[in-house]
């Protein structure tokens, strides 16, 4: 038996007009956008007002997390 495991990591999401979070396990070759997409699908926060910050730097949609 061979089971391949993708790797991911847990994002925290915050919704800043309220005091929602989410935490999230992510593949890390996704794109900020797609993330931001994901998200509106799942918890319905719209992408234009996510922010997604990694470190202390506030990712653009085109950037992966890996």
């Amino acid at each position: 038996l061979s089971l391949s495991l993708v790797p991911s990591m847990p994002v925290g999401v915050e919704d800043a007009t309220s005091s929602a979070s989410i935490t999230l396990r992510v593949q890390p070759q996704l794109t900020i956008g797609t993330l931001k997409e994901q998200v509106f699908r799942d918890y319905g926060f719209p992408p234009a007002a996510q922010r997604w910050i990694i470190g202390q730097s506030l990712c653009r949609d085109g950037r992966s997390l890996g």
